[in-house]
């Protein structure tokens, strides 16, 4: 780069292109999550979206749906509640089978609508949807209601598993929880 700028007659500051040439790791930050999963089980109850089982704040894990690994998006539709177990010795870091996300798929849409579509901070809703419209195929203004959100979720599952081969996740056999 700094001999193309030379043969241009151009100079360049060193500092400034090693600073605009260094790779930044994504944030893994699922503060809002865990604060807004906090939240509905001091409220209520809470259910892991993969087992159902019922969540405290000793067993409560944020999952990324799509693996970190795989895919580090810390988008508020990609983070999900889950039982620590589950997420840490089961599911881990692959991608939820077609089967498994179905079927999680009313609570998973629960747990967006409690969450952050109707969060009584008005900024939460907002951000739940630019997020979404930004990372997930085909979503327009007019598009983003849960049931187009979870379309495209499951879009953008087929694309990482054909494209990055992500190893599957079939699930641990329980039944869905909803939050009451």
């Amino acid at each position: 780069m700094m001999v193309y700028a030379k043969s241009q007659e151009r100079t360049l500051n060193k500092t400034i292109v090693t600073n605009a040439m260094t790779w930044l790791d994504p944030d893994r930050d699922v503060r809002i999550a865990k604060e807004r999963a906090k939240d509905l089980i001091a409220n209520g109850t809470l259910n892991c979206v993969w087992s159902g089982r019922r969540l405290n704040h000793r067993n409560l894990d944020v999952d990324h749906c799509f693996p970190w690994s795989a895919w580090p998006c810390s988008d508020l539709w990609n983070l999900l509640p889950s039982h620590r177990h589950v997420n840490q010795n089961q599911k881990r870091n692959r991608l939820p089978g077609s089967e498994v996300l179905n079927a999680a798929r009313e609570c998973i849409q629960l747990w967006w609508d409690a969450a952050y579509r109707n969060a009584d901070n008005p900024l939460l809703p907002n951000r739940f949807i630019i997020e979404a419209k930004a990372s997930l195929p085909g979503l327009t203004d007019e598009s983003a209601n849960p049931d187009k959100i979870f379309e495209a979720v499951r879009m953008q599952r087929l694309r990482l598993k054909h494209d990055q081969q992500i190893p599957e996740w079939v699930g641990s056999g329980g039944s869905f929880g909803k939050i009451s």
